[in-house]
């Protein structure tokens, strides 16, 4: 029976090569591709069930990535990974994501598709799920998810951009509903914009520069619109910025996630804000941009509304989808997918670079640690860092901190962008190979002895060896005081 081309493996990962896709009993997978199945759909990097059999035919040097990537989803015996990452593939379709990570030139490639290998963790807070939700949303959620009452009412804002010029159409202000959570994952996506209409360009360094800006913009109102003076609107605040992609062509759309309590918020006060932004916006000779600011007001109404938009903020950036609905416009022709991976090394070469020494995680207000009535939780985790720096910081040998403005910090990362800085002699190696090196035991010499020897015949020898110096040493010593005095006269 020769393979048929329109009888791929399926794109869910969650159903491995080797199961039907249809109704019909007829229509079975083989259990590997066929070598001109992989060919034909090489630059399909969503595929993990075409990237990992093509990798063993091509040798191709993401085959290592591949293997791991495909090992994750998979939960075997005896696999280095938990049942996690399964999970992930069936419902969060993980496994396009960790092909494309593994097929691509991302610079954290190896450190995010080894994530969750034993105890190792990535700290990727781009692209990673597992730490998306250990270093951010878990975090912040033990710390403010039960201070509900801490203020009259609990706000969740988002500052993004529009190219609608009616201020109607750029404003909400209402109570959150069920609905409502559906729409928020799925806005920017639905919204009736063309792909070149959407969001900024991200392409050339003055355009990562517009979305720094952008956040800039975005932290400052929040900023000036909190504290504990009349007239603010809000007592604590806690949120960071975030990314909307598309591809085919590469746009993107900076926008900012934030938790607001207040003790009274109106319509007005939030016209005040994006007046405010929109000032600044205007103001600004770097920003040439035609969009406009909007923003959108959501009430919270319980504690359990709080605790889901924790977890939908502090999330990873979606790109398989966006690499999935930008591959199935083109009709995942050969070249336009060529032309999509091309634009996805791009964006991963710039988004390193526009989150630089960027916090995705902000507290402003009451919600600051350092603030006299701050009501969040300081977890185990929290409190241990503390204690350390602390430490650290008592040192006699500890140098202290030199304050840096925000205007040195700008200029650091522009000279960054641009190449002002000289590379590194030599490059660093991954973190997870240093982690590697650090915990786990080297494989053996080519031949050397593989078998150990028992604990128990070690220490016999060792105690054996202790012996006899013990017992060799006062012989020794006796013979050299007998020279010496035979050297006297």
């Amino acid at each position: 029976m020769t393979p048929q081309h329109d009888n791929l493996p399926p794109h869910s990962p969650a159903s491995p090569p080797g199961t039907a896709t249809g109704s019909s009993p007829c229509r079975l997978q083989p259990e590997v591709p066929t070598r001109e199945m992989c060919l034909e759909h090489q630059h399909d990097w969503a595929n993990l069930n075409i990237q990992f059999p093509l990798s063993k035919h091509l040798g191709t040097p993401q085959r290592d990535l591949l293997t791991v990537a495909m090992e994750k989803i998979k939960l075997t015996t005896g696999s280095s990974f938990d049942g996690y990452w399964a999970k992930q593939a069936a419902w969060q379709d993980y496994g396009s994501l960790a092909s494309i990570i593994a097929c691509s030139g991302y610079a954290k490639a190896e450190d995010n598709i080894h994530c969750g290998y034993s105890s190792y963790s990535c700290h990727d807070r781009l692209f990673c799920p597992r730490c998306c939700y250990n270093r951010m949303s878990r975090q912040v959620n033990e710390e403010f998810g039960d201070a509900f009452d801490a203020d009259n009412e609990v706000y969740y804002i988002v500052f993004s951009l529009s190219s609608n010029p009616d201020e109607t159409q750029r404003f909400i202000f209402k109570d959150v509903g069920n609905d409502e959570f559906h729409n928020l994952k799925h806005l920017g996506t639905t919204d009736g914009v063309t792909s070149h209409d959407y969001g900024l360009p991200f392409q050339e360094g003055c355009e990562l520069g517009v979305c720094r800006i952008l956040w800039n913009l975005y932290a400052e109102a929040i900023r000036e619109f909190s504290g504990n003076k009349p007239g603010k609107l809000f007592s604590g605040v806690v949120g960071g910025p975030e990314l909307a992609l598309r591809l085919g062509p590469l746009r993107v759309l900076p926008h900012a996630n934030y938790i607001c309590w207040s003790p009274g918020l109106a319509a007005d006060g939030v016209r005040k804000l994006r007046t405010f932004i929109r000032d600044k916006m205007r103001n600004c000779r770097r920003l040439k941009t035609k969009l406009f600011p909007s923003v959108a007001c959501y009430r919270l109404r319980t504690s359990e509304d709080l605790r889901r938009v924790i977890g939908y903020i502090f999330k990873p950036i979606d790109l398989a989808a966006a690499y999935v609905s930008a591959a199935e416009r083109v009709n995942k022709m050969a070249v336009e997918l060529e032309r999509l991976n091309i634009e996805t090394n791009i964006f991963f070469k710039n988004v390193l670079e526009v989150f630089w020494h960027l916090p995705r995680v902000a507290r402003y207000g009451r919600c600051s640690a350092n603030h006299r009535d701050y009501f969040g939780h300081v977890s185990a985790y929290r409190l241990a860092i503390r204690e350390r720096d602390a430490a650290r910081r008592a040192s006699p040998s500890s140098r202290k901190p030199r304050r840096k403005s925000k205007a040195q910090d700008s200029e650091w990362w522009w000279r960054r962008v641009l190449g002002q800085f000289e590379p590194p002699s030599r490059p660093c190696g991954s973190r997870f190979s240093y982690w590697k090196h650090m915990n786990e035991r080297p494989p053996p010499r080519p031949g050397a002895r593989t078998t150990l020897k028992p604990a128990a015949t070690v220490f016999q020898q060792f105690a054996a060896i202790k012996f006899r110096v013990a017992a060799i040493q006062p012989t020794n010593s006796g013979n050299s005081n007998q020279q010496k005095n035979e050297h006297k006269p």
